[in-house]
């Protein structure tokens, strides 16, 4: 990488580190594209050419925090776990834990909220692709357990893995939308979902 592209590219996380910390003290709503701009020392047009709105921000910043939440569920794959659903339940725990340090409940509200009110723009397509790459961390763990065979072979593993990564991410937007539920109670949750499930995904005791 040469001079300029490693100037364009400490610039860009710069902006970053200021719109994070901006989101996360004032929230979403009141920060603007000026006052990121004054605090990273870029001009207002500077910010707009590397993300082309304060959405686009808020974009940057998930995707940059979902790159680090898949190589932390991918180790956790890799070990191979036992158990399904203590499997699935440690994958959600993964993910809230991870959110909570990356961004406060009142940010993830905001990127949610955009999610859904900007579905068919840019935003909302690489929102759902980035979920779409959770989901098939969640396929790719469901047939490791069926080589192993901890996992009937005639479950559909694209359903299943679908179904799963729905079921948690319905708790997690429990989770985001009230801040007085915390990890341990939607983790207790999700596992008794998981519970009331579990006949439809176990391998038969013989």
């Amino acid at each position: 990488m040469g001079l300029r592209e490693r100037q364009k590219a400490n610039r860009r996380e710069r902006i970053l580190e200021v719109a994070k910390a901006r989101f996360q003290t004032d929230g979403y709503a009141p920060t603007t594209i000026e006052l990121i701009a004054k605090d990273a020392d870029v001009s207002t047009v500077t910010v707009y050419n590397y993300f082309d709105s304060k959405a686009g921000l808020l974009l940057a910043l998930v995707s940059e925090s979902d790159q680090l939440l898949i190589r932390q569920l991918k180790t956790m794959i890799a070990q191979k776990p036992t158990d399904l659903i203590d499997a699935v339940a440690t994958f959600g725990q993964i993910l809230r834990r991870h959110a909570m340090r990356y961004l406060a409940k009142s940010t993830w509200r905001e990127v949610l909220s955009a999610s859904i009110q900007e579905g068919s723009s840019d935003f909302g397509r690489t929102y759902l692709e980035l979920d779409r790459v959770l989901v098939d961390l969640m396929r790719s763990m469901i047939v490791d357990f069926q080589a192993r065979r901890l996992v009937p072979e005639t479950v559909d593993s694209d359903a299943l893995a679908d179904c799963l990564f729905s079921l948690q991410n319905i708790r997690f937007f429990q989770f985001i939308a009230d801040d007085n539920r915390d990890d341990e109670d939607i983790d207790s949750r999700l596992r008794s979902d998981l519970k009331a499930l579990q006949g439809l995904f176990s391998t038969p005791a013989h």
